[in-house]
Parts: structure tokens; sequence; C-alpha cells
């Protein structure tokens, strides 16, 4: 039987929302209007929560009763996060075209490319060089 408020298609209520998470539905409404939070609507602009609505919802009340946040640092807060999401997925792709059996043919290919090879812009091992700066 599904928790009460909760719709057959796994969407909850704002009232059953407010009673999960001991909340005044009108908090619920001023956390939407902050941009906080986007609850899906049905055809009858009922507001329906989502699992990923309560994730987030539980993330802005732990921000906010547990941590002592405001609105605003739970906005930049939030923001970050999804940003550090983004960056991380990113860098996984990366390390995965670099771990690529494409990418390991290319590095054998540069390993062998000199001048006596043809190569048109011969490679040459760098050095680090440390300068001194000058007293003022």
């Amino acid at each position: 039987m599904a928790p009460r408020g909760q719709r057959k298609d796994g969407r909850y209520t704002i009232s059953a929302v407010a009673e999960m998470f001991d909340v005044h539905p009108q908090t619920l409404r001023m956390y939407e209007r902050e941009g906080l939070l986007d609850p899906g609507r049905s055809q009858g602009k009922t507001r329906l929560y989502s699992e990923k609505d309560l994730e987030r919802l539980e993330i802005v009340l732990t921000l906010t009763r547990d941590m002592g946040v405001n609105l605003a640092g739970v906005e930049v807060i939030i923001d970050l996060r999804e940003k550090l999401v983004q960056a991380i997925d990113r860098l996984a792709e990366f390390e995965k075209i670099f771990r690529s059996e494409a990418m390991e043919e290319l590095r054998d290919q540069f390993r062998t490319v000199g001048p006596e090879k043809g190569a048109m812009i011969p490679l040459r091992s760098s050095k680090l060089v440390r300068l001194k700066r000058r007293a003022q």
C-alpha cells in the first residue's frame, strides 16, 4: 500500500511532503518561490513532488535546520554542488578517453615520432628550469 499522499505515479502531494518532513506547506511554497524546489504539477495545477524533489528538500532542510545556513547560502551551496557533480562526471569521461585503446595507440605513435621518422615538428624532451628572482 502506498504511503498517504503518494499517487500511483510515485509522486507526493504537498500535504504528504509537509507531513513527512514536519514542515508547513507554506514553507514548501516559499522554497519553490526562492527557486530551491521545482515540483511538477498535475493537470489541475497541484504540486507533485518526485523522489528527486524529496532528496533536494532533505538537503535544504539539513542545511537550514541542522547547519543554520540561510536560504541565500543554501542556493549557493546547491549550485556549487551541482557544478561539482558535473565536473566529476566530465572528469570521469576524460579519464575513460585517456584510458581507451585509441589513446594508447596515439601515445605509442608519439613515442616513436622523431626527425628521423619524418616528423614535421620534432619532439624534444623538456627540462624544468628554476628561475631566481632578483632582490628589489
